[in-house]
């Protein structure tokens, strides 16, 4: 692969340029990695793919190596790797809250204490997620809590 950038003043914005023989699984991680900087991710469903608008999400959960992406009404998947998308949305409110999920903090409505220092977390759509012991306190801190 070879990666050439050109930096002049002639251009009056920012434009991203591959080539390839065929589409392949590396050039679809790479659009959906570029994708998440315009905070959007390339989410799959029935045979269809979508650009999600990152503020719609839930929470993003790793389901049998498959990346599972919630929204208020659907269910999506991604052909990015959890890890992935973790690294791509540290900066914008979303935090690891188990091995498993990624939740998008705005989203979250009330935290209950469970048991052997877990949280559950109640979602805006009601739904509930557990917050593993080992990532609690920096989901309090994160909400200001602690």
């Amino acid at each position: 692969m070879k990666i050439e950038i050109d930096i002049d003043e002639k251009y009056d914005d920012t434009a991203i340029r591959i080539q390839a023989p065929r589409l392949n699984h590396d050039i679809e991680k790479m659009v959906a990695m570029i994708r998440m900087i315009d905070m959007q991710i390339g989410v799959r469903q029935n045979d269809e793919t979508y650009l999600l608008d990152i503020e719609k999400i839930l929470y993003i959960e790793s389901v049998d190596r498959k990346t599972f992406v919630y929204t208020q009404d659907s269910t999506y998947e991604s052909e990015l790797k959890l890890y992935e998308i973790e690294q791509e949305l540290l900066e914008r409110d979303f935090l690891r809250i188990s091995k498993q999920s990624i939740v998008n903090l705005r989203q979250i409505k009330s935290l209950k204490a469970d048991i052997n220092r877990k949280i559950r977390v109640t979602l805006k759509n009601d739904e509930q997620i557990v917050v593993s012991r080992m990532y609690s306190d920096e989901l309090r801190r994160k909400l200001g809590l602690k």
